[in-house]
């Protein structure tokens, strides 16, 4: 399965960036005020999410949230388009991953998978320094 929206470790559980999200269900307002609207729906830091600063460039350091799979599957359904569809089924899929044991030739073929994403990667970089 092709990687829509990169999941990482925050506070001690699996996460997305809430600044990856917005960028990914295309949301036209702002991302601040985005954020603050969803978090009124009674979504609460610690459980639902937790802030991440992040380093200062000269002004003020900016602002992210670490979002749990499960908030991000809700915040992904209340935009009600199809990107929002498409993001929570992503979310859907790894956590049916997640769960389901997997047989030697499924490790096998997502072995290979990594493989070539980090070949890819570093033919990447590879370029990039010529």
């Amino acid at each position: 399965m092709k990687e829509l929206i990169r999941i990482t470790e925050s506070c001690g559980k699996q996460a997305v960036s809430a600044r990856e999200l917005h960028k990914f269900l295309e949301i036209n307002t702002r991302f601040d005020m985005w954020c603050k609207r969803m978090i009124e729906y009674g979504f609460s830091e610690g459980m639902d999410f937790c802030t991440i600063l992040s380093e200062s460039t000269g002004g003020r350091p900016s602002i992210d949230y670490a979002l749990t799979l499960d908030t991000a599957k809700h915040w992904s359904m209340m935009q009600r388009n199809d990107r929002g569809m498409q993001a929570r089924n992503y979310f859907i899929e790894i956590e049916k991953r997640a769960t389901k044991p997997l047989s030697q030739l499924d490790i096998l073929a997502q072995s290979v998978q990594i493989l070539q994403e980090q070949e890819k990667r570093v033919q990447q970089l590879e370029t990039e320094q010529k």
